[in-house]
């Protein structure tokens, strides 16, 4: 068995579809399947059962996945070990973050970390709490970045940053005329909000709640890029970070309104899987974020 061959047996797996894992690898369709049958040929058994609609894994291929998986990261990590003893930082970190701060909070120190150590390859990608969770667990990231960061037995937490929440409104809403609004002033308003499995919106939940201030939830939507958009088109009003209004932002009418008698502050954090190899990109990017707590450059 080749490990190319793997590859694609596992992309395949997962997509369930030859077109897309074509198009992934940079291969024709009749690659992928020749591989998938000279692999099959090498077996002895049928992995897949395909039809005209569908491609799904018979019972031997199901059998073969979790090694199949097991085997490839072992050969990422194999990579990653003979490029430690290479004096230049080179090689892939896979970075998950939640929008509302990889928009507006990593940028910066993403630049900082490139022109330091432009032989790395750095993969960003954009997903909720949950799924950052989820793909650290699984492997599939090096490091996750969240807001109201959770240790877990398997996760480490570290302080990434702290951002405060103010009020986001249109110019033509009566606070954009005001510097700043008590909570209470807030009782009744149209809100567009997070959704209730977002961290951010729990927290905010929690303060309305503990002061008795009841809104009017219009929308739900876990993208901040959308939400701000509602905003400006006066669908309603939203409690979201500072950093997250822009001058475009400003440009199209949005404004931001600090809360006067409450400051809402929000936690961001770097996690990472525990006792899990880290290898030189990935503590260089960590330092990055986090340099008054380095990482153990002991693995």
């Amino acid at each position: 068995m080749e490990l190319y061959q793997l590859k694609l047996f596992v992309d395949l797996a997962e997509k369930k579809n030859f077109t897309q894992v074509a198009n992934e690898n940079y291969v024709t369709q009749a690659a992928v399947t020749l591989q998938i049958r000279k692999l099959e040929s090498e077996l002895g058994v049928p992995l897949f059962h395909r039809t005209t609609r569908a491609v799904t894994l018979l019972e031997a291929g199901q059998k073969l996945l979790p090694y199949a998986t097991q085997m490839l990261k072992l050969s990422d990590e194999a990579k990653e070990i003979v490029r430690e003893t290479k004096t230049e930082v080179s090689g892939l970190v896979r970075v998950a973050s939640v929008h509302s701060v990889g928009l507006y909070e990593l940028p910066a120190y993403i630049k900082k970390f490139l022109q330091k150590f432009p032989g790395v390859n750095l993969r960003i990608e954009y997903r909720t709490s949950d799924d950052i969770y989820r793909e650290l667990l699984a492997g599939d990231i090096d490091v996750g970045i969240v807001a109201y960061p959770t240790e877990m037995s398997r996760i480490e937490t570290r302080p990434f940053a702290t951002d405060d929440l103010a009020i986001v409104c249109p110019k033509d809403h009566p606070f954009a005329k005001k510097k700043s609004v008590e909570l209470a002033e807030l009782a009744g308003q149209n809100f567009v909000q997070f959704t209730e499995e977002t961290p951010t919106r729990r927290a905010t939940d929690a303060v309305l709640s503990e002061h008795g201030v009841v809104v009017n939830v219009r929308t739900e939507c876990d993208n901040i890029e959308v939400l701000k958009q509602m905003i400006e088109i006066g669908y309603g009003i939203a409690i979201l970070p500072r950093n997250s209004l822009t001058g475009n932002d400003r440009e199209a009418g949005l404004r931001m309104i600090d809360l006067k008698d409450i400051k809402i502050e929000r936690p961001l954090g770097i996690l990472l899987l525990k006792n899990a190899p880290r290898f030189k990109a990935m503590r260089a990017f960590v330092d990055t974020l986090s340099p008054k707590a380095p990482t153990n450059t002991a693995n």
